[in-house]
């Protein structure tokens, strides 16, 4: 799975991606094409980068080097057509050399920068004699035109148009150094089609370098930490940064949430609005931008590298695929047990399944699924508001709602700002049952909460 395929699957991917600030097209177009990593040793390098580049960043005497090193990056463009056209035998027009000798001159302005930040993993191919062949005259200005310098008849001839008697003697002297023209520029793309693959693996170097500075920006900006690698997950104060920012624009903030578990399956209870699909949608996040490596949006983290991140989270995929809630939530289990059962390591994040049938049958599917994850040796949080299961298991409750005293009346959009979203361990299944609770709070008709059978 690439970068650009996880946003079907986790949305909030796609709030990083806008948030990071790039400089130019290749870095954005590198994360993009960037797959789901799961080999241990890549990550642990990534991350060891990442550290490295936000120390850079930190460093205030560094800044000058930094700010040029951006600025070279954001006039770089991404020129791999004309790469692969030089490739396969083609003759480069005029626009496809100035492309060759910008990229070449920027790229070797860069890797200084590189070097005087000590950053001596990544490694830039020297271009000087791309620069020399297609700057004769030395300027190292980013243009490009058929210099007369490249051959003395060419010049001869540019001369005798200038001084030409009629627009005919003229146009006879211009075409026969038109000839001339494309002699040399066969000329030229011969001579460089040996540093194409140089030039591209500058190109990668920079896009490289792009993506890693805009990820030590977002960590910084984000005060994320380094995840490290373990077998077990434990996230303490993690945040969803999305949901975040559209509390803060409510004048509300986000209550982070820590949970440790380990190759189990973990059962989290609590009532409506306890913030229980928030928690798996949080993990989801977090363990994708894991294995994409970058730093979490939390205290500290520690998590398992996975081969697949499953979810069943809300009604999202059920409304693109036009399939019922239901019949969407079953084949995402089926698919779960199916991958476990292949071998793969699979987190399995799933939230209220079987919500939309019957509470029995419902309880049963829940009942059933946790145990056939344990069987498999399933790492899978499920989250759930069924009392009464029957099943050897983590368990994990939501607090939900902290009414002080004295309070009496709440509105609708201040329900949250009484519910605590943190995890306590439990042994019993028993969920808050905070439905009445809030709807006498938000003074709904006594006379139907009496009917309903609730009590004082």
């Amino acid at each position: 799975m690439l970068f650009k395929n996880a946003f079907e699957q986790q949305p909030s991917l796609r709030f990083v991606y806008e948030k990071l600030q790039f400089n130019s097209a290749l870095g954005r177009q590198h994360l993009l094409n960037m797959p789901f990593c799961t080999d241990a040793e890549e990550l642990v390098a990534e991350f060891d980068h990442l550290e490295a580049f936000i120390a850079l960043w930190r460093d205030e005497s560094l800044r000058h080097i930094l700010s040029h090193l951006c600025q070279q990056i954001h006039q770089l463009n991404n020129i791999a057509p004309t790469l692969l056209a030089l490739e396969n035998g083609a003759v480069l027009d005029d626009i496809q050399l100035f492309e060759i000798k910008k990229t070449a001159i920027l790229t070797d302005v860069i890797s200084q920068d590189v070097s005087k930040l000590g950053i001596e993993w990544l490694h830039y191919e020297p271009l000087d004699a791309v620069v020399n062949l297609l700057d004769p005259e030395q300027t190292h200005i980013p243009h490009f035109y058929v210099y007369s310098a490249y051959d003395e008849d060419l010049a001869c001839l540019r001369e005798k148009m200038k001084t030409a008697c009629d627009s005919q003697e003229a146009e006879t002297y211009r075409f026969q150094a038109q000839e001339i023209e494309d002699r040399l520029r066969a000329e030229l793309s011969e001579k460089l089609r040996p540093y194409s693959q140089a030039l591209s693996h500058n190109l990668k170097s920079t896009a490289t370098l792009d993506l890693l500075t805009a990820k030590a920006r977002l960590a910084i900006d984000w005060n994320a930490c380094k995840p490290q690698i373990g077998d077990n997950h434990n996230l303490t104060m993690l945040i969803n940064p999305e949901i975040a920012a559209t509390l803060e624009q409510k004048g509300r903030k986000f209550q982070p949430v820590s949970i440790a578990f380990g190759q189990e399956t973990v059962l989290i209870t609590g009532a409506n609005m306890a913030g229980k699909s928030v928690l798996l949608q949080s993990l989801s996040l977090a363990q994708h931008l894991f294995q994409f490596g970058f730093y979490l949006p939390a205290e500290s983290a520690t998590l398992p590298v996975v081969d697949e991140v499953i979810t069943s989270i809300g009604d999202r995929q059920s409304a693109l695929s036009g399939l019922s809630s239901f019949a969407v939530e079953v084949l995402t289990i089926d698919r779960i047990i199916k991958t476990a059962r292949s071998g793969k390591r699979v987190l399995a994040l799933v939230d209220e399944l079987a919500r939309t049938t019957n509470p029995d049958e419902g309880r049963q599917m829940v009942n059933g699924f946790i145990r056939l994850s344990r069987k498999l040796q399933l790492t899978a949080v499920v989250t759930t508001h069924y009392s009464g299961l029957d099943v050897d298991c983590k368990r994990l409750r939501v607090k939900g709602l902290q009414i002080p005293e004295g309070v009496s009346s709440l509105s609708v959009g201040h329900i949250s700002d009484y519910m605590d979203y943190s995890l306590m361990e439990t042994r019993n299944d028993d969920v808050p049952k905070e439905a009445f609770t809030i709807a006498r709070l938000l003074h709904v008709d006594e006379e139907f909460l009496t009917e309903c059978g609730s009590k004082e």
